[in-house]
C-alpha cells in the first residue's frame, strides 16, 4: 500500500510538472492549424455551394461565393491571428540574421579623391598612407630638382591633399597605381618615367628605365653562376625601379644617374710614406702580401723598402650603390653532444660511478647562408637543420651502499652555509690558509653543508676535533676546530643535519669553525659559494 501511495504521488508531481509542457505544445500546435483547417473547410463548403444552392446563373453562385467567403474571414480572423503571434517573430529573427550575415560580407574599401573628384579606390589605409607618402615624394624630387637648377619654387606649387571616404564597392589598386591616379590631378606636365628606389627611397627618375634595367643586370652578372643553384646575387643596397607618372622636373639624365650610382668604385692605391717597407704597407692597408704581390709585381718581400711617394694598387672596390652581395648555401655536419643521465643505486659501493651505457655524439647537417661582398664574408646565418644521427645518452650510477650496511645520499651539489648561527667570517681560503673560518660562540651547532657520507670523524693536530664528508659527487667538505663531534666515520649524513659543535680545539686561537670544500681533490674557496656571508 506504501508503495502504491508512493507511485501515485510521484505520478501525479510528474503529470503536474508535464501537464503545462504538453499543454503549452498542443495549445501551439491548435493555433498555428486551425486557420489552415477553416480554410481546407471553407474551400469544400464553397464547392458544395452549387448543389446546395438554388441559382440560375453562374455570377449568382459567384456572388454567394464572396458573401460566403467575407463571413469566413470576418469569423474566423482571431485564428489567423493567433497565428501570425507565433510565425511573426520567427520570420523576423530569420530576417535579421539574413540582414546580418549579409552585412558581414560586405566588402568595404576607400574611395580616394583630390578636390572633391574620385581618382580610385584602394583595399585599406595602409595603402591609401603609402601612396600619399609615395605622391609627396615625387613632388618633392621634381622641387628639388628645380631648386637646384636656380628657379624658385613656391611651397603651394603641386599642392595635393588627397582624402578618402568609405565605399562599398570598387576596383582597388595598388599603391602605385593610386599614387599615379593622384599626381595626374596635380599637373598636367607629367610623363611616363620610372623611379628608381634605393633602399626605400626615391633617388632617381628616368625616362630611360629598360636601357637602366639592362644595366643593372649586367653590374650583376659577372657574380652569377647559372651552372649553381645554391648561389644567388643581389644588390648590397635595394634598388627597385618603379614605372609610373612623374612630374617633368623631376627627370634625371640617364648619364648623370650611372654617374651618381658608380660614385666611390675603382681602383683603390696607396701611396708610400718615408721610410715604409712592404711590411708596413700591410699593416697600414690591412692587404695580405699575396694580394698586394699580385696586384704590384714589383713587390717581392715583405721587408722590401718602398720609395717615397711610390703609389701601390690595394684592390678594385665597386661603386657603394652597386655593391653586390653573393649569397651562397653551404652545408657543414657538426656534432650533437650527449646527455649524461646519472641515478643512485645502494648495489654499489658510496661514491663508487658505473656506466651502464657509453654516450655517443648524434651529428646533424646545418645548411648555412652565406653573404659576401667584395670578396669579404659580411654575414653568414644557419637557415636549416637536418639530424642525421641522434646522440646516444650516457647512463651512469653512482653507489650509496655503506661499509657499515647503512645507504648514504649523494649530494646535490648545491651546499648550504655550516654554522647558521655565526657571528662573521675572521677570514677566507688564501695562499697561506686552506679554508674559511667562521667565527660563533662556543657551543653553536655544525651542520652538514651537503648530504653524503662521514670518511674521517675524529683528532687532528691542526684541526683539532674535525669531521670530513665525502659527498659522492667528486665533492668533499671539512670541518674543523669542533668542541664536540656528534657522528662516527662510515655514517651517512643528510643536508642540514648536525654534525658536531664550534670549538677551539687543535691549532686555534678562538671559537671557530675551520670550513674547507674540495672538488676532484682540487681546493675552492667557499667565497665562491657564500660571497655575501
Amino acid at each position: 500500500m506504501a508503495v502504491r501511495a508512493l507511485t501515485a504521488t510521484l505520478g501525479n508531481l510528474l503529470l503536474l510538472i508535464i501537464r503545462p509542457f504538453v499543454q503549452g505544445i498542443l495549445t501551439l500546435v491548435a493555433d498555428l492549424t486551425s486557420p489552415f483547417k477553416r480554410m481546407a473547410s471553407g474551400v469544400r463548403h464553397m464547392s458544395q455551394l452549387k448543389d446546395q444552392l438554388e441559382v440560375e446563373d453562374a455570377s449568382q453562385l459567384r456572388k454567394a461565393k464572396r458573401q460566403y467567403l467575407r463571413s469566413g474571414i470576418k469569423k474566423y480572423f482571431p485564428l489567423a491571428w493567433n497565428a501570425l503571434t507565433y510565425v511573426l517573430p520567427v520570420a523576423a529573427a530569420v530576417l535579421l540574421v539574413v540582414i546580418v550575415r549579409n552585412g558581414l560580407n560586405v566588402r568595404f574599401v576607400l574611395n580616394v579623391q583630390v578636390n572633391g573628384e574620385t581618382v580610385g579606390y584602394v583595399a585599406n589605409e595602409q595603402v591609401f598612407e603609402n601612396a600619399r607618402e609615395d605622391v609627396q615624394s615625387r613632388i618633392s624630387t621634381a622641387k628639388d630638382m628645380l631648386v637646384e637648377s636656380g628657379t624658385t619654387v613656391p611651397d603651394t606649387q603641386w599642392d595635393v591633399s588627397p582624402t578618402y571616404t568609405l565605399a562599398i564597392s570598387g576596383r582597388t589598386m595598388t599603391e602605385s597605381e593610386i599614387a599615379n591616379a593622384i599626381l595626374r590631378t596635380a599637373s598636367d606636365e607629367i610623363v611616363d618615367a620610372t623611379a628608381v628606389y634605393v633602399d626605400g627611397e626615391l633617388r632617381f627618375v628616368t625616362t630611360e628605365g629598360d636601357h637602366l634595367r639592362t644595366y643593372l643586370e649586367s653590374v650583376k652578372e659577372p657574380y652569377e653562376d647559372a651552372l649553381d643553384p645554391s648561389v644567388y646575387t643581389a644588390f648590397a643596397h635595394e634598388i627597385r625601379l618603379v614605372d609610373g607618372v612623374f612630374l617633368n622636373e623631376s627627370i634625371s639624365s640617364y648619364s648623370d644617374i650611372i654617374n651618381e650610382l658608380n660614385a666611390g668604385g675603382g681602383i683603390q692605391t696607396y701611396t708610400a710614406a718615408d721610410g715604409d717597407t712592404v711590411q708596413s704597407i700591410v699593416d697600414a692597408t690591412g692587404v695580405s702580401f699575396d694580394s698586394l704581390a699580385q696586384l704590384n709585381p714589383e713587390l717581392e718581400t715583405l721587408d722590401q723598402e718602398v720609395s717615397e711617394g711610390t703609389e701601390l694598387i690595394t684592390g678594385v672596390a665597386s661603386p657603394e650603390l652597386l655593391k653586390v652581395k653573393v649569397v651562397r648555401r653551404e652545408m657543414e655536419t657538426v656534432s650533437i653532444p650527449f646527455d649524461t643521465q646519472n641515478s643512485e643505486s645502494s648495489e654499489y659501493e658510496f661514491g663508487e660511478v658505473v656506466t651502464l651505457q657509453e654516450g655517443e655524439e648524434g651529428s646533424e647537417d646545418v645548411t648555412y647562408e652565406v653573404t659576401m661582398i667584395d670578396g669579404v664574408v659580411t654575414d653568414r646565418q644557419a637557415i636549416a637543420y637536418t639530424v642525421t644521427k641522434e646522440p646516444v645518452p650516457e647512463i651512469t650510477v653512482t653507489g650509496t651502499r655503506l661499509k657499515s650496511g647503512m645507504v648514504a645520499q649523494i649530494g646535490s651539489g648545491s651546499f648550504i652555509w655550516p654554522v647558521p648561527q655565526y657571528t662573521y667570517v675572521s677570514r677566507w681560503m688564501s695562499s697561506g690558509h686552506r679554508g674559511a673560518d667562521i667565527c660563533a660562540p662556543y657551543g653553536v651547532t655544525i651542520v652538514a653543508s651537503d648530504s653524503g657520507t662521514v670518511v674521517a670523524a675524529g683528532w687532528h693536530y691542526s684541526y683539532g676535533n674535525y669531521v670530513e664528508i665525502d659527498h659522492g659527487n667528486g665533492y668533499t667538505t671539512l670541518y674543523g676546530h669542533m668542541s664536540r663531534i656528534v657522528v662516527t666515520q662510515g655514517q651517512a649524513v643528510t643536508q642540514g643535519q648536525k654534525i658536531g659543535e664550534v670549538g677551539s680545539t687543535g691549532n686555534s686561537t678562538g671559537n671557530h669553525c675551520h670550513f674547507e670544500m674540495t672538488y676532484n681533490g682540487s681546493l675552492f674557496s667557499a667565497y665562491s659559494l657564500f660571497p655575501g656571508m
